[in-house]
């Protein structure tokens, strides 16, 4: 369907009123973020610069008791509107260039979450996602007619010169996403991801951006995540998930089980295949950012501590 029908049928729909009570349970809140893998000697500069000044307005957003679902997507939606990163703007073209982006979303307290795949023309992908999930009874809709599902709920539809890369990209490597998690000031967890996938993708392909309990997760009590990497296999071994059921069942802390998931997947991958990373928050504020890839591109900030953000090791 062409961006003008799609626009055409745009008509806003009424859904539940969003919790505007500011959250003050407790004074601990945790933002972590991820802009993607990255690879030795890479340093991208402009997503550290960018990453670093949008924690800071975050830490203000969830200080003043910002609702933890509304600052993940937010934040995701300012990574998509940057032009930075492989995700809305930015997204990379697939095998026949054009672009098809993916996200989701998820609300730890009600286990509520929302996910698109294989959209072409939705401006924000996270929140076309979060209308799934806030306004209807569905979890994930996909392709051109989901599309006009998500445009008939309200979400922005652009046409494909919006879009910074239409041309096809010949690395299968050339991949990313972006993500959040967080736990707010009402003890909530939340998280989201977003994508254009990887470079020449077959047009119609899913990651694991989009599929709950792969690329994203959130469950009060336990932890909140978002992934990147290969998303073959965090679907394959539902990475996210896993982490939470091995806190659950398994006792293991959040460092201890978001390490041996991402371990996991390395294992079992050849080269590069199981390789990525996920940024995760617990129940009690605790952060774990593993990583089997080169780098991972991202960020954290809490009531106690003021932004960092890093590629490899360090992060400063």
């Amino acid at each position: 369907m062409s961006v003008s029908a799609l626009i055409a049928a745009a008509a806003l729909t009424s859904g539940a009123a969003a919790d505007t009570t500011p959250c003050r349970a407790q004074e601990n809140f945790v933002l972590v973020v991820h802009g993607g893998t990255a690879r030795a000697g890479q340093v991208p500069e402009a997503k550290l610069v960018f990453m670093r000044k949008m924690l800071g307005r975050a830490r203000n957003d969830l200080k003043r008791g910002a609702h933890g679902v509304d600052v993940v997507e937010d934040v995701v939606t300012q990574m998509e509107d940057s032009g930075l990163f492989n995700a809305g703007r930015a997204a990379i073209a697939n095998q026949e260039g054009f672009v098809e982006t993916d996200a989701s979303i998820m609300d730890g307290q009600t286990l509520n979450a929302g996910s698109v795949a294989s959209m072409r023309y939705v401006k924000n992908p996270i929140t076309a996602a979060r209308l799934v999930m806030d306004k209807t009874r569905h979890v994930m809709m996909v392709g051109d007619r989901g599309e006009v599902a998500v445009t008939k709920l309200g979400a922005t539809v652009v046409s494909p010169d919006y879009f910074l890369s239409n041309t096809p990209k010949s690395d299968p490597e050339d991949h990313g996403t972006v993500g959040a998690a967080v736990l707010d000031r009402c003890g909530n967890l939340a998280a989201g991801t977003s994508t254009g996938g990887y470079g020449a993708k077959i047009p119609g392909r899913v990651g694991d951006s989009p599929n709950i309990g792969a690329g994203v997760y959130a469950k009060n009590g336990v932890m909140a995540g978002s992934a990147t990497g290969h998303g073959e296999y965090f679907i394959r071994f539902t990475a996210l998930r896993s982490v939470a059921a091995r806190m659950e069942y398994g006792g293991q802390s959040l460092a201890e089980a978001a390490a041996a998931a991402i371990a996991e997947m390395d294992a079992a991958g050849e080269g590069r295949d199981g390789q990525g990373g996920i940024v995760t928050v617990d129940a009690q504020g605790n952060v774990a950012m593993p990583f089997t890839s080169d780098g991972m591109v991202r960020g954290m900030v809490s009531d106690d501590a003021r932004p960092t953000v890093g590629v490899f090791e360090e992060m400063n």
